[in-house]
C-alpha cells in the first residue's frame, strides 16, 4: 500500500520524486501562497481593523486613529483584567504579529520549495539526466509498438553507458576503499563513481523534508508567541462547543497612541477590533493540522526509503521480482550473476533511477526496461569471460572509458 502511495502525483508529466516529496513543494507552497493572498487581501483590500474612538473624535481623525493603531504595538487585555498602569507591563502581551504573517508564509512557501530546488540544481551532478530518462520512459507509455522496442533500447544504452562510465577506475587500493568508506557515510559528497551520489543526495534532500516541517513549529511557536505544538489540541476541545475568545489570536485588543497638540501631548488608548484575527485564528488552526499529517507522512516515507537504500536486500528484491515474472533466472548461476547485476552493475544509484521510471510509467515499461539491462548484462559478462572487454570486478570497478551523460 504504501508502495502504491509513493507512485500517485500531484502534478502532470514526468516526474523523479514521489507523492510525500511533491505534498511539500507543490501541494504545501500552493496551500501557503493561497492563505498569504487570502490574509493580504484583508489587510490591504479590505477593513481590518475598527476601534471605538472618542465622541469628539471627527470622521477623518477616527480614520486616523485606526490606521495608527494598525501599524503600531498593540497589545491584550483579557475584559476581566485591569488594563496596567505601566507601558512596558502592557507591552508584555503585545500581539502584532497579524502585520508579519503574509510575509512570514511567503518564508514558509520558500523553506518548502528550497529542497526541491537544490535537488533539482545537483541531480544533474551525477553524470546522468533524470528527468530526461524519465521523461523518455514516459513517452514509451504511448509508443506505437514499432517504436516502443526502440525506446527502450535507446534508455538502456543510455543508462548502459552512464553505468559503465562511472566508475573507479584505478586500482582497488587503501585510498579507494578509505574513499568507499567515506562515501557510505556521505553518500552523495564523494559517492558519483561508487554509485551512491544520486541515492544519497535524495536521501538528504527528504532528510530536509523533514527537518523543515519539524522546524516549521519551533518558528511558529518564537512567531505566534505560544505554544504551537499544542494549537491543535486546544482547537479539538473547542469544536462542539462554544469558541471563546483565547488570547493566542485575540480579537478585541487596545491601542496606545498619543496626539501632539503645539505644546501639549494627550495619550490615549483606544479598545479595537481586529477582525483579521478571525481569519488567521483558523488559517493556523488548518496549517496544524496540514503540518502534522505532512510531518506523520515525511517521517514513515523518510523511514522507507532509508531501509531501501541501506538494506541491499530491498535492492535485489526490488529488481528481482520482474525479473521472476519474465522467467529470466532460476539456476544457481544466475542466482549469482543476479547479486553482480545488482550490487556491481546497478549499485544504489541504478536502482534509484529503476525506482523512478517506474514511479513514472507502467511496471510493464519497467520491466522491459530491467530485461534489457539484464539481457545486455548478461551479454557483456560472456563477452568479458572469453577476453573480448575487461570485466567490471567484484568491487564494481571498470577500465577507463570516456564518460557520457544522458
Amino acid at each position: 500500500m504504501l508502495e502504491a502511495f509513493s507512485k500517485l502525483t500531484l502534478s502532470k508529466g514526468a516526474r523523479d520524486d514521489d507523492a510525500v516529496d511533491q505534498m511539500h513543494h507543490l501541494a504545501t507552497v500552493a496551500i501557503f501562497a493561497g492563505c498569504a493572498a487570502l490574509i493580504g487581501m484583508n489587510q490591504y483590500v479590505g477593513d481590518p481593523i475598527h476601534c471605538w474612538v472618542p465622541a469628539q473624535f471627527p470622521d477623518h481623525h477616527a480614520e486616523y486613529a485606526e490606521n495608527l493603531c494598525w501599524i503600531s504595538s498593540m497589545y491584550y487585555v483579557p475584559m476581566d483584567e485591569m488594563v496596567p498602569y505601566h507601558r512596558e507591563d502592557r507591552i508584555k502581551r503585545d500581539i502584532s504579529f497579524y502585520r508579519w504573517v503574509v510575509a512570514v508564509l511567503a518564508i514558509q512557501c520558500f523553506m518548502f520549495k528550497f529542497p526541491n530546488m537544490l535537488w533539482k540544481e545537483m541531480r544533474g551532478y551525477s553524470g546522468i539526466n533524470v528527468q530526461k530518462i524519465v521523461n523518455m520512459a514516459d513517452e514509451v507509455s504511448t509508443a506505437t509498438p514499432e517504436d516502443r522496442a526502440e525506446k527502450i533500447t535507446q534508455i538502456r544504452v543510455f543508462v548502459d553507458r552512464w553505468l559503465q562510465s562511472y566508475r573507479v577506475y584505478k586500482g582497488y587500493n587503501m585510498m579507494v576503499r578509505v574513499k568507499e568508506k567515506m562515501t557510505s557515510i556521505f553518500c552523495f559528497v564523494l559517492g558519483k563513481r561508487q554509485g551512491t551520489y544520486l541515492t544519497g543526495l535524495y536521501l538528504f534532500t527528504k532528510l530536509l523534508y523533514l527537518v523543515n516541517v519539524i522546524g516549521q513549529f519551533v518558528m511558529l511557536t518564537e512567531f505566534l508567541k505560544f505554544n504551537y505544538w499544542g494549537y491543535g489540541l486546544e482547537v479539538l476541545e473547542h469544536l462542539g462547543g462554544r469558541w471563546v475568545d483565547i488570547d493566542h489570536f485575540p480579537r478585541v485588543v487596545m491601542c496606545d497612541f498619543e496626539i501632539r497638540q503645539l505644546q501639549n501631548i494627550q495619550t490615549f488608548s483606544l479598545q479595537c477590533v481586529l477582525s483579521i484575527n478571525l481569519f488567521i485564528e483558523k488559517i493556523f488552526a488548518a496549517v496544524w493540522f496540514w503540518l502534522i499529517i505532512l510531518m506523520i507522512a515525511t517521517f514513515i516515507n523518510f523511514g522507507m526509503w532509508c531501509y531501501d537504500i541501506f538494506m541491499s536486500r530491498r535492492r535485489e528484491q526490488f529488481v528481482e521480482k520482474y525479473l521472476i515474472i519474465l522467467g529470466e533466472h532460476s539456476s544457481r548461476k544466475d542466482r549469482s550473476l543476479f547479486k553482480k547485476f545488482v550490487q556491481n552493475y546497478l549499485r544504489d544509484d541504478g536502482v534509484f533511477l529503476l525506482r523512478s521510471v517506474g514511479n513514472n510509467s507502467s511496471e510493464i515499461i519497467l520491466m522491459d526496461l530491467i530485461k534489457d539491462l539484464w539481457e545486455n548484462f548478461r551479454k557483456q559478462t560472456v563477452s568479458d569471460h572469453h577476453g573480448h572487454h575487461a570485466p567490471i570486478d567484484g568491487n564494481g570497478n571498470a577500465p577507463a572509458t570516456n564518460e557520457s551523460h544522458a
